[in-house]
């Protein structure tokens, strides 16, 4: 239902750079991230929804690191010093947060980790970021491949049955070492929500401007079909909803 042609070609990139960067966020709480090598990537599915399509040709120019998990309430909280999930637990993903409430998120990250981050900046993800570490090679519906009765191993969805949002990091990882990237919570990017380019592009980071922000990866609610690796939503950046959460990408 969603299959992209082509695969990623590691290139460009960084030398000596660490696979894996660990932040400590005091408290015991802290927090992991992988290295996402540079390299292409067909981005979007000719057999999905329209919003996925045209099927285009996306290069990744440098690498970036991506959050192993969805970001945890502990880890939330150790920054924000708030609770605003509607779900209770530390290591479940932290959710009905705004866009803008990541935004700020990321801005008191980066002063309280400024020392350990070396010259990187935290955000969220782009949206062809996101894709391209969810897919981490794979051109199939999901990050696995195309067989359904695999999900389970990788995702929390609707097949999942359960009724609420799950530890983080309980499931399978992807090939490069993320977990979650399918179900669980939707997790904001970046970029404002647009109709996908024809051509081929180098880094895109959405529109220009927009009314809604986009929204990858599915939730604990979905079907096996909405949450593949081309799934796109739109939220408008100050919506709340205790189906969405994030996680954070080091430039």
């Amino acid at each position: 239902m969603s299959r992209a042609t082509g695969g990623p070609q590691r290139t460009l990139a960084v030398k000596d750079a660490p696979e894996r960067i660990v932040l400590d966020l005091g408290g015991g709480v802290k927090m992991e991230f992988v290295r996402i090598k540079a390299g292409e990537f067909m981005m979007g599915s000719g057999n999905g929804e329209a919003d996925e399509k045209p099927v285009h040709e996306v290069t990744i120019s440098r690498d970036f690191w991506m959050q192993t998990t969805e970001t945890t309430q502990a880890q939330w909280e150790a920054v924000m010093g708030k609770k605003p999930s509607y779900f209770k637990g530390a290591d479940l993903p932290v959710e009905d947060v705004s866009w803008e409430n990541c935004r700020e998120f990321m801005k008191k990250l980066n002063e309280k980790a400024k020392e350990q981050l070396e010259g990187k900046t935290a955000g969220l993800p782009t949206e062809a970021q996101w894709e391209y570490a969810c897919r981490a090679g794979s051109t199939g519906k999901w990050c696995f491949g195309d067989d359904e009765n695999k999900l389970g191993d990788y995702a929390w969805h609707q097949g999942s049955l359960k009724g609420n949002t799950q530890p983080v990091g309980q499931r399978k990882p992807n090939s490069w070492g993320l977990c979650d990237m399918h179900g669980n919570v939707w997790e904001w990017c970046e970029d404002w929500y647009g109709v996908y380019p024809s051509e081929a592009v180098t880094d895109p980071n959405g529109p220009a401007s927009g009314k809604q922000r986009c929204l990858r990866g599915g939730s604990w609610v979905n079907a096996a079909a909405e949450v593949r690796a081309s799934v796109r939503l739109k939220g408008f950046p100050l919506n709340r909803v205790r189906l969405v959460g994030f996680r954070v990408a080091l430039r």
